[in-house]
């Protein structure tokens, strides 16, 4: 099959749509916190403008000016996108970033031989497409491999292969099979290509838009999840989480603790030495918990200086036991330069529990046992029986 194409149609197709599709983002993100993954991808779809702007000036400008210009412009345009979304997902590190500084060097110094020695279009063609390859295979592995990736993610994954095969397959035609193609001729491989880079504008644009509704929901249910000073759970999160294990303790009859931990005079830590200072103490007081824990551990934050841990399959003696071992080590921890340093009083209550054992119970009688640890001059253990 013979493919007749009209370039100059294709390229005000393609001028008008990416125009299209800036406004589209930058009036998409004009209410929006200006983040720099944001930012980056706005700037990168204006400089595609520009790159497909730039070749209607091929017959106004000198080629060897035109034709480099255009060239670093849609590489460009590529890396900017690439390094927005991987910014977006936060895969945008320093072995990344080395990467894409290896390219952009190694593409300048192949366009700039081929410019002075080689100056053939076909090399042209052949060169940008297989630097436009790399640039998409290493999105494509980082997207499909991810352990945590998102169907999303996996999507937009296997359209960066599609297209690096297809750069490939151009790259190859330009070498092999027409020797005098340029950017411009009209051949199946071109067609093929066009086709391919309108596909991705689209794709490309509505992944940025979805998974940057993704990110912002990640980020919605974090802030839901864990305390934001401390880092642990929140209040309503450890309860769901701790309702469901009760669930679970019940059916496999296994041991059920629950612990209230609250910071001894935390109230004249804030009023002696401010706010701040109190807030470095329950970040400190959060870490040594944390520390001491074991992954099945559950440990939340349920007030100001009030948290609960949530220890499951240790029976009355072993829970007591990691009470006594979780009061020590906040006692041996750090004080931060405060002179009476700070010590926690807990209330702990073990049951084998049987449906009839409800959470709201477990909690009263917990809070009641840290009631008396208070009452008994703080700093110690009681356990409710």
């Amino acid at each position: 099959m013979n493919f007749q194409l009209d370039i100059t149609t294709l390229l005000y197709l393609f001028i008008f749509g990416n125009l299209f599709i800036a406004l589209l983002v930058t009036f998409y993100r004009f209410y929006f916190p200006k983040d720099i993954a944001s930012c980056v991808f706005i700037a990168a779809k204006w400089v595609q403008v520009l790159y497909w702007s730039s070749i209607l000036l091929w017959d106004v400008i000198p080629r060897f000016i035109g034709i480099p210009l255009s060239n670093g412009l849609i590489l460009a345009g590529g890396f900017m996108e690439i390094a927005a979304l991987l910014m977006m997902m936060g895969m945008f590190g320093r072995r990344v970033k080395l990467y894409y500084l290896v390219l952009i060097v190694g593409s300048i110094i192949s366009f700039c031989m081929i410019a002075l020695f080689f100056n053939h279009p076909n090399l042209r063609v052949a060169s940008t497409s297989l630097w436009s390859m790399f640039f998409v295979i290493l999105p494509a592995y980082l997207l499909t491999s991810n352990k945590e990736r998102t169907p999303l993610q996996s999507m937009l994954g296997f359209v960066f292969y599609a297209f690096g095969l297809s750069m490939l397959g151009r790259a190859f035609a330009a070498l092999f099979l027409e020797p005098g193609m340029g950017a411009l001729s009209a051949n199946t491989a071109q067609y093929l290509y066009y086709l391919g880079m309108f596909f991705l504008l689209i794709v490309g644009t509505a992944a940025f838009i979805l998974l940057s509704n993704e990110h912002s929901y990640k980020k919605l249910k974090k802030m839901a999840t864990y305390d934001t000073l401390t880092g642990i759970l929140s209040r309503r999160a450890f309860l769901l989480e701790a309702e469901v294990k009760l669930t679970l303790a019940v059916r496999k009859q296994e041991y059920y603790s629950l612990l209230l931990l609250d910071l001894d005079h935390f109230k004249e830590v804030n009023d002696t030495y401010g706010h701040d200072k109190g807030d470095k103490v329950l970040q400190a007081f959060a870490f040594t918990i944390e520390s001491s824990l074991g992954n099945d551990d559950l440990f939340g934050r349920v007030g100001g200086e009030e948290f609960a841990v949530l220890l499951y399959g240790l029976n009355e003696e072993d829970s007591g036991r990691k009470a006594e071992q979780l009061r020590t080590a906040v006692m041996d921890a750090p004080k931060l330069n405060l002179p009476c340093g700070y010590t926690v009083s807990i209330g702990v209550i073990t049951v084998l529990p049987t449906p009839r054992t409800f959470f709201n119970m477990l909690y009263k009688l917990s809070d009641r046992a840290l009631y008396q640890a208070k009452q008994q001059g703080r700093n110690c253990v009681v356990i409710s029986r």
